[in-house]
């Protein structure tokens, strides 16, 4: 059995533009003051923040203090930084139309290791839709999904999953692994995680049949199997007392 491992992004630093409202340092700051995801970080770890209301046109002048132990990373009205040494520094941030308060940030004296996987959290459940996908060279189809998480994670994270295809040329093997972040920690804000799978790419093309499908997640395995008839795709599916719902468990060919 070959492992088809999915995985999200390239592991390097992404500057992320903040636009959610929902923030750990400062919940809901307003206009003209600066919205930050961490008040109280680790040596080296990354925080993200922006000057709310900025105009996106103009640049944004931050101002940290005392000086010498701070690395920034601008971008837009967004930045992220960090400190290589303990302690507390003031930030502040001013484009020609908006002036901020000054923020105090608290540096404690350990050092941040970076986590770029992490499991799912309680009570967790997935969402696929399935779709068919035409080939654009014959006539042929094939199954494709969009998976979605109930509960919402930081927004620099992916669902990383896993496909595998064995003896059987239309067997579908799923395993829903945990959550990935594209850079260490947690940006600003959170939302349902969502990936999309295209089985062209490991299968053969649909045939009338009834397959297995089988998906891990949690440390628990759920079976069902997949009927294919000349004009529809059926998911014979037990959605009622499973952590993975399929819906719609019906499609036109």
């Amino acid at each position: 059995m070959k492992n088809l491992k999915c995985i999200p992004a390239l592991l390097c630093l992404v500057l992320f533009v903040i636009t959610a409202c929902q923030k750990n340092g400062i919940p809901s700051a307003p206009a003209g003051q600066i919205a930050i995801s961490k008040l109280k970080v680790k040596i080296n770890e990354p925080d993200s923040m922006l000057l709310v209301g900025a105009d996106t046109t103009k640049a944004v002048t931050w101002t940290i203090s005392p000086t010498g132990s701070d690395e920034l990373q601008t971008h837009t009205i967004g930045a992220i930084i960090k400190f290589s040494k303990a302690g507390q520094y003031t930030v502040k941030a001013s484009n020609s139309d908006e002036t901020s308060n000054t923020l105090t940030v608290t540096v404690i004296d350990s050092v941040y290791a970076p986590v770029y996987f992490t499991d799912f959290s309680a009570g967790e459940q997935i969402s696929i839709t399935p779709r068919i996908i035409k080939s654009t060279k014959s006539d042929s189809s094939y199954i494709g999904f969009t998976a979605t998480t109930k509960n919402s994670y930081c927004t620099n994270s992916h669902l990383e999953f896993g496909v595998w295809f064995g003896s059987n040329p239309q067997a579908y093997f799923i395993s829903f692994n945990g959550i990935f972040f594209i850079t260490p920690g947690c940006g600003v804000g959170s939302q349902p995680v969502t990936s999309t799978v295209d089985f062209s790419s490991y299968l053969t093309p649909l045939t009338p049949g009834t397959y297995p499908l089988n998906i891990l997640f949690q440390n628990i395995g759920y079976h069902g199997t997949v009927e294919v008839t000349p004009t529809q795709v059926i998911f014979h599916w037990d959605n009622a007392s499973s952590g993975i719902i399929i819906s719609p468990t019906t499609l036109a060919r």
